[in-house]
């Protein structure tokens, strides 16, 4: 009942969200623009996106090869879109970054291992996307209302920095321990502790986590400039040209990620609206860009669904019903790395608890 209650609230939002943006756009010359935009940009950003994908769930492969998980990149494509499909289309039943972890260490059999690797797979790509955002607000001056975006970009970054020096240094994370037992924090510290456990396996992997980075930052990279695609598609002017999309996407994706939606939606269009007229779009512009990408979502996210249609053919599994309550016992991990029987460290929810989507 709590659940339905919550996932019928986030409808709720999201339509009330979607509402005002008709409200405020005129639905003709919404048509007009998404009827003009040229389908060799459209395709082409399709295809790009798809290629990101790729590359992350090769990064995501690489991450894996370090803790000795030595999954075919095959398979672990496989488990990138699956969990692609249940992040777009299946957003209050599981998150798609726990699917990663059921489908990786059904497996496996490697819980901890597959849960560390996709927290600092997600994690990595967090860092790449505020840094991104940072740089690019700071050469572009971009202002909204009057209000630098550079600074607040900055702001984002100092507690996500804070928080893994927590979780990667130890003197950072024994203070922080100190300060959740404190205030008596004990089930906020006890994921800390999970978290911290089971990533400082990539302590020393300097290498890895190098490539990992500059493999996200292109990884950003296409993404945005799969929007810059778009634009080229309706024909979008901005003030900064490809700058604007540098700052806004980036800003776009965190806003997204606010929970009180069904897969971000309503907050995400909004936002197009809001940061591209700033800079010169008109608003069926704006809203055609959000429109388009949003297509691109679904026809990315189509081929996990696919790969789980041909999967549940073939052995029923019921992962809806089964992440659960997964408890399976993990095979010895590296120096450092902790055997989990949850996906705390991944969700910040209890195994009794749906993990809701991430980024």
């Amino acid at each position: 009942m709590k659940k339905t209650a919550i996932t019928a609230f986030k409808i709720a939002v999201s339509l009330g969200i979607l509402a005002l943006i008709l409200r405020k756009v005129d639905f003709n010359q919404l048509w007009d623009q998404l009827r003009a935009a040229h389908p060799s940009f459209v395709i082409a950003s399709v295809c790009l996106y798809l290629s990101v994908q790729a590359l992350s769930a090769y990064r995501w492969y690489m991450l894996l090869r370090p803790i000795g998980v030595k999954t075919p990149y095959s398979k672990i494509l496989s488990f990138y879109l699956l969990g692609m499909y249940f992040n777009f289309f299946l957003p209050t039943a599981i998150g798609g970054d726990a699917v990663r972890v059921y489908y990786l260490n059904k497996e496996t059999r490697r819980l901890s291992r597959s849960t560390a690797s996709v927290f600092l797979d997600r994690d990595i790509g967090m860092a790449a996307l505020l840094l991104i955002a940072t740089v690019a607000a700071a050469v572009a001056g971009t202002r909204i209302n009057d209000v630098p975006l550079a600074p607040i970009f900055a702001m984002i970054t100092v507690p996500f920095v804070l928080i893994n020096l927590a979780l990667f240094y130890r003197p950072s994370y024994n203070f922080l321990h100190r300060v959740l037992s404190l205030f008596k924090m004990k089930r906020a510290d006890e994921k800390v502790e999970h978290l911290f456990e089971s990533v400082n396996s990539y302590r020393g992997k300097w290498g890895v986590l190098t490539i990992a980075m500059a493999l996200s930052i292109v990884i950003q990279l296409g993404g945005i400039f799969a929007n810059v695609l778009l634009g080229s598609a309706i024909g979008l002017d901005t003030t900064h040209g490809w700058l604007d999309f540098l700052v806004f996407i980036p800003a776009i994706s965190l806003i997204s990620m606010n929970p009180l939606s069904v897969n971000g939606t309503g907050w995400r269009e909004y936002s197009y609206l809001l940061l591209f007229e700033s800079v010169g779009a008109t608003s069926a512009q704006a809203t055609a860009l959000a429109v388009l990408w949003l297509g691109v979502l679904v026809m990315t996210s189509l081929p996990g669904g696919i790969i789980y249609v041909l999967r549940g053919s073939r052995d029923k599994e019921k992962i809806t019903s089964e992440t659960d309550s997964l408890e399976i016992a993990d095979q010895p991990a590296p120096a450092g790395l902790r055997d989990q029987d949850q996906f705390s460290s991944l969700s910040g929810h209890t195994a009794e608890e749906k993990p809701l989507s991430t980024i």
